[in-house]
């Protein structure tokens, strides 16, 4: 609202009755009461109050009116006091409400630095149990892969030896035919077909050489390998048609005695060789033992395995348990 010459006649005599020594809360006095009068009918309209005063006025109507609007004012002032002492205690509540906050905040951060502590001690003890239970595995894996060649290595063995008691069961088979056929001779017609059989086994079976060789060994045993530089034409026992000059290629009745005493000779060794399978049998028996106490190894080794994994299954949990208290935490401040 734009000054007026009421607002200036105002304040000229506000500045009159300073001067004249009176309070500087004096607003009227007996020289500006029109001035005044007019000034606040203006103010009273402005703020919404009753307007047209007349402070003037002797009649009951007026000083109504204006009664009505004092006690507008003071009503007006009341609250105005109530307002201040409902945001004054507003505010001490406010403030309370805020160092309340300030204290928890503290105390969360604390916490959270406890927390932060606990979570760095539980990383350093995770990496020990970590470290530890990588070298716990290596150390497994390495007695794995012994325990393997270990297992390697018996069965190689094992199968040698079966493969050895095979062949010697078959020497033995072979032995115990050719002992009952040789059982069987009598009379110049055997001895006539044992000639023809041991020279078709000369031409067409050259495998049996070593079997005669044994067969002709006086004391039951094969002979000796011949030297490489050895000539086979050396021998003055060959005979034309490439057969050996020996006992079975006379007749019957004039190799009887050597033949008895040979085959004599042979049962011997027969029985030796007989020995040596039941020994190499033992063998077998023991291999038996070493394949079980491979099984137990292989079972120990899976309960190894088991361990190893369920080792692994409580880290990985163990990892990732450190993150939920600082989520926790981060969701407690957003709630307060």
């Amino acid at each position: 609202m734009p000054p007026t010459d009421m607002d200036s006649d105002l304040r000229r005599s506000s500045t009159n009755t300073s001067s004249l020594g009176m309070s500087e809360y004096a607003f009227a006095d007996i020289n500006n009461l029109e001035h005044c009068a007019k000034y606040l009918n203006q103010t009273l309209v402005t703020f919404g109050f009753p307007a047209s005063l007349d402070l003037f006025a002797n009649d009951p109507v007026s000083i109504a009116r204006t009664c009505n609007c004092v006690y507008a004012l003071l009503q007006q002032r009341q609250r105005d006091i109530e307002f201040r002492e409902s945001a004054n205690e507003q505010r001490q509540r406010l403030l309370s409400d805020i160092s309340r906050l300030e204290a928890k905040v503290e105390r969360l951060e604390a916490q959270l630095s406890t927390k932060e502590r606990e979570i760095a001690t539980m990383t350093r003890t995770e990496a020990k149990a970590t470290a530890a239970l990588k070298a716990q595995i290596d150390k497994l894996q390495q007695e794995r892969d012994e325990f393997q060649r270990m297992v390697l290595g018996n069965q190689q063995v094992r199968t040698q030896q079966i493969h050895e008691m095979k062949k010697k069961e078959k020497e033995y088979i072979k032995l115990q035919k050719e002992g009952r056929q040789r059982g069987t001779w009598n009379g110049k017609k055997a001895d006539n077909d044992f000639y023809k059989k041991i020279v078709s086994n000369t031409y067409h079976a050259p495998t049996r050489v070593d079997m005669r060789e044994f067969l002709n060994a006086p004391n039951g045993s094969s002979k000796q390998s011949r030297p490489v530089n050895e000539r086979p034409d050396a021998d003055p026992s060959q005979s034309p048609l490439g057969g050996r000059t020996d006992m079975f290629d006379l007749p019957l009745h004039m190799a009887r005695d050597q033949i008895e005493e040979s085959l004599r000779t042979k049962m011997a060794s027969i029985k030796e060789r007989m020995v040596e399978l039941q020994d190499a049998q033992k063998g077998a028996e023991v291999t038996s033992e070493v394949t079980e106490r491979e099984l137990e190894l292989e079972a120990q080794l899976v309960e190894a395995r088991s361990i190893i994994q369920e080792q692994a299954s409580i880290m990985s949990k163990h990892l990732e348990k450190p993150e939920r208290p600082s989520r926790r935490l981060s969701g407690h401040l957003s709630s307060d």
